[in-house]
């Protein structure tokens, strides 16, 4: 699951349209390991805000996943 998470943030951190998004998810993650005990569920809460970023930029045609 980490090398997933690893391989969304890289292509998240480098995408323009994402940025501010990508800004708050760094934020979040600080968050997530700060307060959450087990990393299962820091990876996993790491996973769902970047099924968001991915999301956003799917709706806005703008997702690189798909090229």
């Amino acid at each position: 699951m980490s090398s997933t998470i690893d391989r969304m943030e890289d292509v998240y951190r480098r995408h323009e349209e994402a940025s501010a998004l990508f800004d708050a998810y760094e934020k979040l993650s600080q968050r997530f390991e700060r307060d959450l005990a087990d990393e299962r569920d820091v990876l996993l809460s790491k996973g769902a805000a970047l099924m968001m970023i991915k999301y956003w930029l799917e709706e806005n045609g703008a997702d690189p996943w798909r090229g």
